[in-house]
């Protein structure tokens, strides 16, 4: 069965539905929400993706991270979570950005949560989990970013600089 995520233009406005298929060409503009998970140490969870992931195999990512079918990125992203992940819990929305490049172009909306359930990763779309000071985590991607997917890359730039005081 062909699945379908939702397409949008440049300024961010929807064009329409098209086969998750189109959107791995590069060619088509789509939508992906974004989970940063705290535990309780103010630790920040990171999934690694599988090795066969088209998008970005076996790098470091978001603790939750979805492409938007016929749903807004809220609602996405609470369903990915308990798929992904196996919790559940409140999210707050943080902001969104464009990234663009020659594998993936789409518009990424990123959400904070805190929790300190028990993690039960879906072993098909993640390799490993890890958690990880923000001190730590804003070192490594300065010295390792070629560990980390680079749409993760640019969010985690934008939230160091505006939003970590506000969540921790």
């Amino acid at each position: 069965m062909t699945e379908y995520n939702l397409e949008v233009n440049k300024k961010d406005q929807v064009i329409g539905k098209r086969p998750r298929e189109d959107f791995y060409t590069g060619q088509y503009i789509h939508l992906s929400s974004h989970l940063i998970l705290f535990n309780s140490k103010n630790q920040i969870l990171l999934q690694k993706r599988v090795k066969t992931k088209k998008w970005y195999p076996n790098l470091y990512t978001f603790s939750v991270s979805a492409t938007v079918a016929d749903e807004t990125y809220k609602e996405c992203l609470k369903r990915e979570i308990v798929e992904e992940i196996g919790i559940s819990m409140p999210i707050k929305f943080l902001f969104k950005y464009p990234f663009f490049d020659k594998k993936d172009k789409a518009f990424h909306a990123i959400f904070t949560g805190k929790s300190d359930k028990e993690i039960k990763p879906d072993q098909r779309e993640i390799s490993q989990i890890i958690c990880i000071n923000p001190k730590n985590l804003k070192q490594d991607l300065k010295q390792n970013p070629q560990k980390y997917t680079p749409p993760f890359r640019q969010g985690m730039k934008i939230f160091f600089k505006n939003f970590i005081k506000n969540v921790i």
